[in-house]
């Protein structure tokens, strides 16, 4: 049954406000995310100058470490989104009890992660893979574990200053954090100023030392910053919060979902490049580190839509979640657009960045992955979309049919027809890519309609409930969010 539109105040705020506010959290969480992406690439650039087998070796267990990471990262960022329903419903009472128990689950979840990356090596020895690229990316991963706990702590509080439209201090300390490893990375990796040169282990060291100093750093932030300091962060983590630790499970493990689905399916294809040969997994790494680094502007923008839609949801206001969350992608498929004329016509030089085009015996992975770019370009505009609806549908706590969504697109058309393509029909490595560019584009297809059909019956009055408040996980059901 229809109900009434909900009235909001949207038709009286242009639209270049909207575009404001999510530039203003957008663009400096652009410039983060950058900047860690550009903390592993650093790696990758160092470690590639000692070899394609050792960019092979950082390659395949970082990334799997780093998908591990981003599992823990994608649940402990709901605290984000209850943050900004608290803001917008304009109860600042409840922030610092939302960051606090955010701080517990990534506590909780970052132990056993650590644990889990310290054997990664054992874990993908089965996996058919080279066993000198096993062997010598154990020594890099090993001490690269060390960087997950404050990683993911550093998340939850970087969610929580986002929400706050305090993005830029995230992005300072990012940036310095990345210019102090540049050559933290170096002497540890090649030797100087009396430290010997560790090789790939090198690199997973500086990793760990910087990324603590990023916590260490975003936590005196929000202990001292006018607007931040009063919602006295801290002083809440004593105040273990089962109920609250549950809202954020509850709502975080199917967004964790999705991205250990979208994870685990570049981890998968990592795998099957391996499989495949050395070769064409430092490739695929090559490839793979750009498209990572293109990536983070419409993760940028998916975060900055989730935030605007859930504040204008607790702020009563569907028809400027609407907007909020189709603006969001519409700037997304702009900038992907202009990423994707870029892998076309700079191929070269970007595989360049990371292998030396001289040496002859490079050809092989420099050839297949200037072919690959081609077909990143494809994915990466339906890769970007489908990154920002699924953060916008966050933003409406709608999280569970989206992971299965995922699943699907993901997994069956995604990994299922790369399998098939390179496989069984003989197309090798980039077999495997046009695999990915399928299930990306089926999924972001099916998020960008889910997204559309529940924020316009929000904006009609025909779901309330998108409206109330952050529900208690025991005394409430789980809303029903068919599709």
């Amino acid at each position: 049954m229809n109900a009434t539109p909900v009235p909001d105040s949207v038709e009286g705020r242009p639209l270049s406000f909207e575009l404001r506010q999510t530039l203003i959290i957008a663009a400096p969480l652009a410039g983060a995310y950058l900047a860690e992406v550009g903390m592993i690439t650093i790696d990758h650039i160092m470690v590639g100058r000692l070899g394609a087998l050792e960019l092979a070796a950082a390659g395949l267990l970082g990334d799997a470490a780093f998908e591990i990471l981003l599992f823990i990262t994608a649940v402990v960022s709901i605290v984000g989104v209850l943050v900004a329903h608290s803001r917008g419903a304009e109860q600042p009472h409840e922030i610092g009890h939302h960051v606090a128990q955010g701080l517990w689950v990534a506590f909780v979840l970052g132990l056993p992660a650590t644990i889990l990356c310290w054997f990664l090596g054992d874990i993908l020895a089965p996996t058919g893979q080279d066993p000198r690229v096993i062997e010598v990316g154990r020594e890099y991963v090993e001490p690269l574990s060390w960087s997950i706990l404050p990683g993911v702590l550093f998340i939850a509080l970087r969610a929580y200053v986002s929400a706050m439209s305090r993005a830029i201090p995230v992005l300072v300390i990012t940036l310095v954090t990345v210019v102090a490893k540049i050559p933290i990375t170096y002497v540890l990796v090649f030797g100087g100023l009396g430290v010997p040169a560790l090789g790939v282990a090198g690199a997973g060291w500086a990793t760990s030392i910087v990324v603590w100093g990023m916590f260490l750093a975003l936590a005196w932030y929000v202990t001292v910053a006018p607007g931040l300091r009063e919602h006295r962060v801290f002083s809440h983590i004593l105040e273990f919060d089962l109920r609250e630790m549950i809202v954020i499970f509850r709502l975080g493990l199917p967004i964790g979902g999705i991205a250990l689905l979208e994870g685990g399916m570049f981890i998968a294809v990592v795998i099957l490049m391996g499989v495949i040969s050395a070769d064409a997994l430092a490739a695929n790494q090559v490839v793979m580190g750009w498209t990572s680094m293109t990536f983070v502007f419409s993760l940028a923008l998916g975060e900055a839509a989730g935030i605007r839609v859930a504040h204008e949801l607790g702020a009563k206001r569907p028809r400027g979640a609407r907007r909020a969350g189709l603006l969001a992608v519409g700037l997304g498929g702009l900038v992907m657009s202009c990423m994707a004329v870029a892998f076309i016509f700079l191929a070269r030089p970007l595989t360049g960045v990371y292998l030396d085009l001289d040496i002859a015996q490079n050809d092989p992975v420099v050839a297949l992955a200037m072919s690959l770019f081609i077909i990143a370009a494809v994915f990466q505009l339906t890769d970007g979309l489908q990154a920002i609806a699924t953060r916008a549908l966050r933003g409406m706590r709608d999280t569970m049919i989206p992971m299965w969504i995922a699943a699907v697109g993901y997994w069956v058309f995604g990994i299922g027809g790369g399998w098939m393509l390179a496989f069984p029909l003989g197309f090798g490595p980039e077999g495997l890519w046009w695999g990915l560019a399928w299930g990306l584009s089926v999924t972001g297809a099916m998020l960008l309609w889910r997204f559309n059909r529940l924020s316009k019956a929000a904006a009609d009055g025909e779901r309330p409930d998108l409206l109330d408040a952050i529900p208690d996980p025991i005394l409430d059901p789980i809303p029903d969010e068919g599709i």
